[in-house]
């Protein structure tokens, strides 16, 4: 029989975690309307009723939590939320983002800044759900794609700014950073999940747009490293560079 897990947030990543994750385990899963058996219809920007969590191996939350949001507004969510699991003792993952670092020209790990440093929405919530979940493990992803995610999608050769590089992940890799995680029973880390290499917009867009490699000479713009995951887990990722995600 399947281990059980409960996916809070079944939106473009949490249907893709679950449906990575399926081969090993059974999900409930939460979203705004149900659209599965599954699938429980939950807005935790009202008080929600407890469910038995005693069947669930892990948690893993996908709601996100952005710097554009309304701090107010996320605070009452997320106390919903706490409340939605209080007393959950076992796994429990949380996505946030790398949008937490502050602009600059470094190259960026977990420690990099002081908790006054990182921007308010993230780390208000990181930190509010760790004093009531002291064994969680916080993801901060880079920009999402693969499928319907590329960067020609967005911009065009005609924007500004395009020496900036990028710090993106392939939600593949993402999902297999969660599977590493849940086997490997880890607790209390904060892991950043971004593909080692970091061309520039121009670089991406140029490939995919006109399958023309080029190599910028000026390039700005943090890096933000996942050398701790990949040390920590001999950690692969499938798509390391990301000009070839479209």
């Amino acid at each position: 029989m399947k281990k059980k897990g409960l996916i809070i947030g079944k939106g473009w990543l949490g249907s893709r975690i679950e449906n990575y994750l399926s081969d090993k385990y059974d999900f409930i899963t939460t979203k705004r309307k149900a659209d599965k058996e599954n699938c429980i219809s939950i807005n935790f920007d009202e008080q929600v009723d407890k469910i038995n969590l005693s069947d669930f191996e892990f948690i893993i939350i996908t709601i996100p939590f952005g710097k554009r949001q309304d701090l107010e507004v996320l605070d009452n969510k997320f106390s919903n939320l706490i409340n939605f699991i209080s007393g959950y003792q076992k796994q429990i993952i949380i996505i946030s983002s790398t949008g937490i670092y502050p602009e600059s020209d470094n190259i960026i790990n977990e420690n990099s800044y002081t908790n006054e440093e990182l921007n308010e929405n993230y780390i208000f919530i990181e930190q509010k759900i760790q004093k009531v979940f002291p064994q969680i493990v916080i993801l901060r992803l880079g920009g999402l794609m693969g499928d319907d995610r590329y960067l020609s999608r967005y911009l065009n050769l005609e924007k500004s700014n395009l020496n900036t590089v990028v710090n993106h992940v392939h939600y593949l890799d993402v999902c297999q950073s969660i599977e590493h995680i849940l086997d490997k029973q880890i607790y209390k880390e904060t892991y950043n999940v971004v593909a080692p290499l970091h061309p520039t917009k121009e670089e991406i867009l140029e490939y995919q747009i006109n399958k023309k490699i080029m190599y910028s000479n000026y390039k700005t713009g943090k890096i933000v490293s996942s050398n701790k995951l990949i040390e920590r887990f001999k950690f692969e990722f499938i798509y390391n560079n990301p000009i070839l995600i479209q």
